[in-house]
């Protein structure tokens, strides 16, 4: 009997991970509302066409900023991609991690805040930091990155986009 369950129970497993996978790359893009750094509202709708990375992040998180300073040292994979880095965090938290890294410099990227709401954040069931979504030219989303992640592996996958 148990030779006839534990496949089924493995084909049933086996499945919903698949279905899991398939429905988060059918997702389009959170729909976020953040407060810049500058203070301007900036929301998923006033997003142009083309690829995009959607980063979300803690200004305190160790990782988050070790990987702003590696995508910012290898800029050329993300120069022609729109940016966008959302935290929960407050404004006080922001803006020096803003500022520390020179976010505003880059015309592509765009540092904001959703506050409270966890729109992101519940969106696409984050648990760690940092996580990365990138979505293709078509708005379709390609691969998504969680927690701590060779960068490198980061970096080729947006190189593919």
């Amino acid at each position: 009997m148990f030779r006839k369950i534990i496949p089924a129970l493995l084909f049933v497993f086996a499945s919903s991970f698949a279905f899991s996978q398939s429905a988060l790359m059918d997702k389009k893009i959170a729909p976020f509302q953040i407060k810049l750094a500058n203070g301007q509202q900036y929301t998923s709708s006033q997003l142009a066409a083309g690829p995009v990375v959607l980063i979300y992040f803690s200004p305190d998180c160790e990782h988050c900023q070790d990987f702003t300073k590696d995508m910012l040292k290898n800029y050329s994979v993300i120069a022609n991609k729109q940016v966008v880095m959302v935290t929960f965090q407050s404004m006080e938290m922001l803006k020096p991690f803003v500022s520390q890294h020179k976010l505003s410099t880059y015309p592509n990227i765009k540092v904001g805040t959703e506050g409270y709401s966890y729109t992101v954040q519940r969106y696409y069931q984050i648990k760690s930091f940092p996580y990365i979504a990138i979505y293709n030219k078509a708005g379709k989303l390609v691969q998504t990155f969680e927690g701590e992640q060779p960068h490198q592996t980061i970096f080729n996958a947006l190189k593919k986009i």
